[in-house]
């Protein structure tokens, strides 16, 4: 059976040389006509947002992998059951008993803080040669404790097809 051989060759000039259409501009000796003439002044920029101390971003990291933990069959959901608010933890429920994905990697997180009672993060999951991702979000409860109170999980079709609440017949 004959090798593949790899072959450069150089690609035909196809259309000619760009031609200039349009004078460039040249900037302005006057302070009273500005190259780029505002209709109004540029909006200042919002206030960036609460910086995220390395404690929390330790703590949000874990919580994370914790999660994937569950979901990889690694760790019992009842681990998270203290952490998630009831819709959180059905559905980490439901992914769990739906099979476990022992390939699934945490690859990277990033995390924000919006506010002082919410953190947002997401991460890059790797299943195999895919990567998935996840996003979740954690607010300070009425009591005082942080609870994971939203969670989105991108997985193929069959993993979500499993993952679906059984009707009751």
């Amino acid at each position: 059976m004959p090798s593949a051989v790899a072959v450069l060759t150089r690609a035909p000039l196809a259309l000619a040389p760009a031609v200039r259409v349009i004078e460039p501009v040249l900037p302005s000796t006057s302070a009273q006509d500005p190259l780029v003439p505002w209709a109004e002044p540029p909006r200042p920029l919002p206030p960036s947002l609460p910086e995220v101390s390395d404690a929390v971003r330790r703590r949000v990291t874990a919580m994370i992998a914790a999660v994937v933990e569950v979901l990889r069959g690694r760790r019992p959901l009842a681990h998270l059951e203290p952490h998630c608010e009831d819709a959180v933890f059905e559905l980490l429920g439901r992914l769990h008993e739906a099979g476990a994905l022992p390939h699934l990697r945490l690859t990277s997180t990033q995390i924000t803080r919006p506010a002082d009672d919410s953190i947002e993060a997401s991460a890059r999951l790797t299943l195999g040669e895919e990567s998935r991702a996840v996003a979740l979000r954690i607010a300070r409860h009425p009591d005082g404790r942080w609870l994971l109170t939203d969670l989105e999980v991108a997985l193929d079709d069959a993993a979500i097809q499993r993952s679906q609440p059984r009707s009751v017949s």
